[in-house]
């Protein structure tokens, strides 16, 4: 889901907006037609008659958009090319192939190694879990509440297999059970259903044929008959093997709502699709099966991937395919990226018109989770390209001016005009922008009387109205005075009648500045009254994905607050009736039970089990918006809370007022009374931004951290700006966001270190969630990472070997330079890796083994794959491994100390294989 247009970064609780909707029916996937076509079909016309209609409308339409802007196909041209540069460099010299698609039309845009991806028949593994939960679904083996709780391990006449998901899961469902790839429920499918409903389904989509595309050499397939067994509902054994083109081409009909293309290599200027079959899929199927891909993103088995991160909707499948052999595994990944949409409804990602990119990655010896790593720079690049979103090149220029101003724009604030509709008065009015953004600090603030917090407020409030320009275009203005937008009170700019003194203070000392994120862009700087304790991730809170610095912080100062503890009574009577005011809550004549499934590492309640006549999910910010609409906006402030019973009671005991995004005004309160000024209460709030004032001459002094600036072993004095090292010393420099310090040598540059921020920030905040998921609850330290300049200072200050990447100690981080880092092509490993050190000494109060400790580490840093070829031939008792990694005399080289690390690795990996992560995460914390 994406942030839907009616949630506003103020106080008050929101409601909602409606979208529009376009009357115009969808008469080809991904566009609508320009001409209106009707094709009028009477008596007994069968399917091929149908099929051949649609391919002539298709052309039409087709023809027509492209001869209105033959710029469309230079842009498709261009991302093509960069989408073909990406996926080359994503594979490197890994044995493999990657294919990429236009979901739409069945076009393929890149591939590479096509020998592999369209002429090698190879086991599907788990990438054919969806088409056996789609027969499941058709055959009624299954419904989308039929659960079933894993057993970890399923075992089936001589068929054994082990299931890698977490194993304190509560029972799953097929969503659920397609996220989590878990191979106990799909072989119980398995055991029920029939092989030809299973081999229909299959047949269908087009396995065991070739698809048809125009490449030299094209292989068949497999899909055998006669020879079923469980475990081929979970993609083991021989009964199929698809070419990476067959199983990409059969994914494309699922997402775009049943069209089945003959894939063609071409360029888009002239495309005409060739639609080789419709296929009836039911909407309820196509959306289950499609939040389980979501969720394999989200918090399944492509999680680590960290695809959820990207500016896009992405959804997708992993596989680990077993050879018949038995012991060479083959990673698979099929993604797609959907086209963002303002509504709050994640079904809204899945319409099949939005869906804009298919990308599938196969990888020999590898499993699925690396397959997918694989395929994130490929999104990358189409996330950051010009037309990812599908749009002419004008109406792209449109957009960037209705929601994100360039410097260029802003350059001059005093000159930017701003619309808003007074909704009580009924008036639409032209203002100057800070005139607008001091009647917003007014509203928004008027309990406020702490200078600093004021001052945070109306910088926050300033990039919000920047960021969002045209938020009612279509009705003639840019703001409303509700809460779909910001509250706003009007001020007479003449007597500033209205606004306090302070108020009036706040805004016009901080006067054009905003803040900035990572990549220069402006920020989505929300705020709300109170957080709670916790500020919301806007990925768990909404959907969709969130920037680096909208995933939440830890907020100490906010309790004790007016909204730190509330407690609302809802009677089982005004339950039922709120949830029957809504579709996505209604179940049915009688309740049974409300209670929250699912919280995310906020606090907030994320997903939400409605028990009655039928029993249903939701997302818990949906829960509290329906019965805010329906009982009152006054009751649940937030959606932080749990739920108890009390007879025919559903307790609320919650915390925050408001969803609880960025800036928390009560805590910004307290921070201020303290004597915090507001550069320092937005840097925690925004972590990883900057405040930038384009009326400055100097950018560097918009920075929002404490920049200071040392000597090796000297106190602290003022930067030079004549040159970067005195006296033959280097001079070093500071940069510091939420619990993160990083000290570096002035020959690094700033942007460089703002990204190893973000990307810190981003993996900590991962990696509290995975220990979350074992049932363990842990914060990070502060951290301090140490940044040396050479190899040999490295050496000297930890005493460790040249071959080794980082040391870390408690709370600090020492590493290798940068450029040796990034050389080896190890920066992002070696920091992940010694995030989990820092995170096992947490969690294990400093008593973890020094073999578990290195084993965990390697295993979650995905750098099992490096050590691999180092295991020792002969295994090694931990007892070795242990004195091994605490002696470094005992290692005569690189290579011996390389095989200790190897040890210990397989030691965790047969802990993990036998107990799941999720038990060694525990055994770390006993």
């Amino acid at each position: 889901m994406q942030v839907q247009p009616s949630l506003k970064p103020g106080m008050a609780n929101p409601g909602s907006a409606g979208i529009a909707s376009d009357s115009l029916q969808r008469r080809v996937p991904g566009q609508v037609a320009r001409s209106p076509v009707r094709l009028l079909v009477c008596g007994a016309v069968t399917i091929c008659v149908l099929i051949f209609g649609w391919a002539i409308v298709l052309h039409a339409t087709r023809h027509s958009s492209l001869s209105a802007s033959s710029a469309d196909s230079i842009y498709e041209a261009n991302l093509d090319q960069s989408l073909q540069r990406a996926a080359t460099l994503a594979l490197g010299d890994r044995r493999g192939a990657v294919i990429i698609m236009d979901p739409q039309t069945g076009r393929v845009r890149a591939v590479v190694n096509p020998t592999v991806a369209f002429g090698e028949n190879l086991p599907a593994g788990s990438t054919i879990k969806p088409f056996t939960a789609l027969a499941a679904l058709r055959s009624g083996v299954i419904d989308e509440e039929s659960r079933n709780a894993c057993r970890e391990k399923y075992a089936h006449e001589d068929f054994h297999t082990t299931c890698s998901h977490p194993r304190d899961l509560p029972p799953l469902n097929p969503t659920e059970a397609i996220a989590y790839s878990c191979n106990y429920y799909f072989g119980k499918v398995g055991e029920r259903l029939a092989e030809s409903d299973f081999n229909s389904t299959l047949n269908e989509f087009g396995f065991g044929k070739p698809s048809g595309v125009n490449a030299d050499r094209e292989g068949q397939g497999l899909l055998r008959r006669g020879d079923w067994h469980s475990q081929n509902a979970i993609g083991e054994g021989d009964y199929l093997r698809a070419t990476p083109i067959q199983l990409i081409n059969a994914y494309l009909a699922i997402v775009n709502g049943g069209y089945l293309f003959t894939p063609r290599i071409a360029p888009a200027a002239g495309f005409v699709p060739q639609l080789r079959a419709r296929l009836m899929i039911s909407n309820d199927h196509r959306s289950l099966i499609l939040k389980g891909m979501r969720g394999a993103v989200r918090y399944g088995t492509a999680e680590t991937a960290s695809l959820y991160s990207l500016p896009i909707y992405v959804f997708g499948k992993t596989g680990t395919a077993t050879e018949l052999n038995g012991y060479r595994t083959q990673g698979w990944f099929v993604g797609f990226a959907s086209q963002l949409n303002d509504d709050a409804k994640e079904e809204s990602q899945f319409a099949p018109e939005r869906v804009k990119l298919a990308v599938l990655v196969f990888l020999a010896k590898a499993h699925g989770s690396e397959a997918a790593e694989v395929a994130r720079p490929i999104f990358d690049a189409y996330a950051h390209s010009e037309i990812s979103d599908g749009r002419s090149q004008s109406e792209i220029s449109d957009l960037r001016s209705q929601l994100s101003v360039e410097k260029s724009e802003i350059s001059n604030l005093k000159s930017q005009t701003i619309t808003v509709h007074l909704v009580s008065e009924n008036v639409t009015r032209s203002m100057p922008l800070e005139d607008y953004v001091r009647g917003v600090v007014a509203a928004e603030g008027s309990m406020e009387s702490e200078p600093e917090a004021l001052k945070a407020l109306a910088v926050a409030s300033r990039t919000y109205v920047l960021k969002n320009l045209g938020r009612h275009r279509r009705d003639g203005y840019d703001f409303c005075t509700t809460t779909h937008c910001q509250r706003y009170r009007s001020v007479d700019s003449g007597s500033l009648a209205g606004a306090s003194s302070a108020v009036i203070e706040a805004v016009e000392s901080t006067k054009g500045e905003v803040l900035r994120d990572s990549n220069d862009e402006l920020a989505d700087s929300y705020f709300s009254a109170s957080c709670g304790g916790a500020t919301a991730n806007m990925a768990t809170l909404w959907g969709g994905n969130a920037p680096s610095y909208l995933r939440g912080v830890h907020d100490e100062y906010c309790a004790g607050e007016a909204h730190n503890s509330w407690t609302d009574v809802i009677s089982e009577k005004q339950m039922l009736k709120a949830l029957q005011s809504d579709p996505r809550t209604n179940v049915g004549e009688r309740l049974l039970d409300v209670s929250v499934l699912r919280t995310d590492a906020s606090g907030r309640a994320e997903v939400i089990t409605v028990e009655g006549n039928r029993r249903i999910t939701v997302k818990g910010w949906d829960l509290k918006i329906i019965i805010g609409r329906a009982l009152g906006w006054n009751l649940l402030k937030s959606s932080r809370f749990k739920i108890s019973r009390s007879g025919s009671n559903f307790v609320f005991r919650g915390s925050g007022f408001g969803h609880g995004l960025g800036l928390c005004q009560e805590g910004a309160h307290v921070m201020a009374a303290r004597g915090t000024d507001y550069r320092q209460i937005l840097a925690k709030y925004f972590p990883s931004t900057r405040i930038a004032n384009e009326n400055r001459s100097s950018a560097s002094a918009d920075l929002m951290w404490n920049h200071k600036v040392n000597f090796i072993g000297e106190s602290d004095v003022e930067p030079s700006p004549v040159s970067k090292r005195q006296s033959g010393r280097t001079i070093r420099r500071t940069l510091s966001s939420e619990g993160l310090h990083i000290n570096y040598p002035n020959t690094v540059s700033q942007r460089e270190i703002e990204g190893l921020l973000s990307f810190l920030q981003s993996t900590r905040e991962s990696l509290v969630a995975r220990v979350a998921a074992a049932g363990i609850t842990a914060q990070f330290p502060a951290l301090q990472i140490f940044i040396n300049e050479t190899t040999g200072d490295f050496v000297g200050r930890t005493g460790q070997p040249a071959w080794a990447a980082a040391a870390t100690k408690g709370s600090r981080i020492e590493l290798q330079p940068l450029e040796t880092l990034k050389r080896r092509r190890i920066l992002e490993t070696t920091l992940r890796h010694e995030l989990v050190h820092t995170l096992v000494d947490t969690v294990s109060r400093g008593r973890a083994p020094r073999w578990l400790a290195e084993g965990l580490a390697l295993h979650v840093a995905g750098e099992g794959r490096l050590v691999a070829p180092y295991q020792p031939r002969q295994r090694m008792s931990t007892d070795e491994i242990e004195k091994h990694l605490s002696d470094n005399r005992l290692a005569k080289s690189a290579n011996d100390m390389r095989a200790t690390y190897a040890a210990a690795y397989s030691e965790v990996k047969r802990l993990i294989t036998s107990e799941g992560e999720a038990n060694v995460w525990r055994r770390v914390a006993r």
